[in-house]
């Protein structure tokens, strides 16, 4: 059998892995086990890596895990987009029961997640999963998923949030929502924020931890205050009275199946974030018990927020003044309901913070997916980004690379419509993996029936995410009532269409002709690959 007749998971440092109840038992190395592990099959949250294979450190618990989930979660999103997707859907009520479609579909994609998670508990998300569940041709759709996701879905969402990062520190120190040159402030403002991510990350990665932990309480405590505001509104308990946005709430409901695309895209880019355990899993201690917790949980808390969130800035907020405010609604509801120097300084500068917060989380995880796609050989200069600084313990080079991706994406779009672009351009190579994964998923229950599944999803909620994907993929090609953007409404999904099709040939070339997977970190960690 040569290297190539290899399938690619089999390449992967399978027998680095020992058990860590038969180490710790009997003392045995990891050598000595080997021939146990072959006849003895058992779950895969019992795995630990042997010391000689360069990896990361399993420095996250249940609460770090929940903190980065959390963290991913809530971001730029729901302080932002409301009014985006009010303007879309066309009436307050549509607004609200779209947020709750955006939370079930979540919640079907999550429990398929943590299936596929707990069953395959290695790091690098779609990645793994597609492999196992498509391995002909040959590391074909996880190649384009990697390439997809490092050039396009992760970039796109770390440049939207670091953007609205700059619109909310630029609100706190003008009051006002941006114009003209302010646009690039924020811009600037966003840069540095990727900037300083990065480097966080790459040079203090247990500080940088912390750090996310402290800002989702940050996220966390936000959102509560606005329910709470919420509340006193609806007992007329503030200096404004509350709105009558909810009489008539269904009324100018729009009828165009392009609005709810919009809309969903926004809806569902607040919600993303629940896989991003899926692509460090090799670092979460006790996985296949502690990523289902942790995400879940983790969603679960989130939805709720989101959708009483969304009932206070109605409250608070007419439709008119909702519209108005564009990505800077937080700021303009915290404004009209306190004082300037609270609603228009304070507040907004904690939301900029919020925002950062998922930055950094988004760059974490972003950093990962680099870095198990160069130790599979899908990436040039593979030896630098798929490699673990010992010093820092975090791969320096492949959190660089993601960084500057991030930062192409900030200063590319045309400024005004900036945020809807980077939001819809992002959006759709994720839902076609997504897809995929969950095709693959009811794949693998008839061809891979051996495998260990200790968190066993609904057929149910398999389809919803199946049916939702095949939506999200079909219509962003169907015209709107009204495309009066600079920006063609085709764009965004034309583009992330023609750069999955150009990475088909991309494969062909680093696959095929010049052998990448066989001279790989994994294929050489294993023996197999070209001597």
């Amino acid at each position: 059998m040569t290297p190539s007749d290899i399938p690619l998971q089999q390449l992967r440092p399978a027998a680095a892995y020992v058990y860590s109840d038969i180490r710790q038992s009997s003392g045995t190395s990891s050598r000595d086990v080997s021939a146990e592990l072959d006849s003895e099959p058992n779950y895969a949250s019992d795995l630990v890596v042997d010391e000689g294979i360069s990896k990361l450190e399993r420095k996250l618990g249940l609460w770090s895990g929940m903190a980065i989930v959390v963290g991913s979660i809530i971001g730029s999103g729901i302080f932002s987009s409301p009014s985006l997707i009010l303007d879309s859907v066309g009436s307050v009520g549509m607004s609200l029961v779209v947020w709750v479609i955006g939370a079930v579909v979540s919640l079907c994609g999550c429990a398929a997640y943590m299936e596929l998670g707990t069953m395959l508990p290695r790091s690098g998300g779609e990645k793994e999963y597609l492999d196992v569940a498509f391995p002909r041709p040959r590391a074909l759709l996880p190649f384009v998923f990697c390439l997809s996701t490092i050039a396009i879905s992760f970039p796109s969402g770390i440049a939207a949030d670091a953007v609205v990062t700059g619109v909310y520190f630029v609100y706190a120190a003008t009051g006002k929502t941006a114009s003209g040159h302010s646009e690039w402030t924020q811009r600037a403002i966003g840069l540095a924020v990727v900037v300083v991510c990065g480097l966080l990350h790459g040079l203090c990665s247990r500080v940088a931890i912390r750090v996310q932990n402290l800002l989702t309480v940050v996220k966390v405590l936000l959102l509560v205050l606005i329910v709470v505001v919420g509340v006193i509104g609806l007992a007329n308990g503030l200096h404004t009275p509350r709105s009558n946005s909810f009489e008539g709430a269904f009324q100018g409901t729009s009828r165009n199946a392009h609005s709810y695309v919009s809309a969903l895209f926004k809806v569902f880019f607040s919600y993303a974030g629940y896989t991003s355990l899926n692509y460090s899993i090799d670092e979460l201690r006790d996985p296949v018990r502690n990523l289902p917790r942790a995400a879940m949980g983790g969603l679960v808390a989130t939805t709720v927020l989101y959708v009483l969130s969304n009932v206070a800035f109605f409250i608070v907020l007419s439709p008119e003044a909702m519209r108005a405010s564009s990505t800077a609604v937080a700021g303009v509801f915290f404004t009209t309901a306190f004082s300037a120097t609270w609603g228009q300084r304070i507040v907004p500068a904690f939301i900029g913070l919020a925002a950062f917060g998922n930055v950094m989380c988004a760059t974490f995880s972003a950093s990962r997916v680099v870095f198990e796609a160069a130790r599979e050989g899908y990436l040039p200069f593979a030896r630098h980004l798929g490699s673990v600084d010992g010093r820092f313990q975090a791969p320096v080079w492949a959190l660089a690379f993601s960084t500057a991706v991030a930062a192409a994406f900030i200063v590319g779009p045309p400024p005004g419509e900036a945020y809807d672009f980077l939001i819809d351009i992002g959006g759709y190579p994720s839902w076609v993996f997504y897809g995929l994964s969950v095709v693959g998923l009811l794949v693998m229950r008839r061809t891979h029936r051996e495998l260990v599944r200790p968190f066993t999803t609904w057929m149910l909620a398999n389809v919803v995410t199946i049916v939702t994907a095949l939506f999200m993929c079909i219509v962003p090609f169907v015209r709107p009532d009204d495309d009066a953007t600079s920006i063609p409404y085709w764009a965004a999904p034309l583009a992330a269409v023609l750069f999955i099709a150009v990475s088909v040939p991309m494969w062909y070339i680093q696959v095929v002709i010049r052998g990448g997977l066989d001279r790989s970190h994994y294929s050489m960690q294993t023996g197999e690959g070209i001597k």
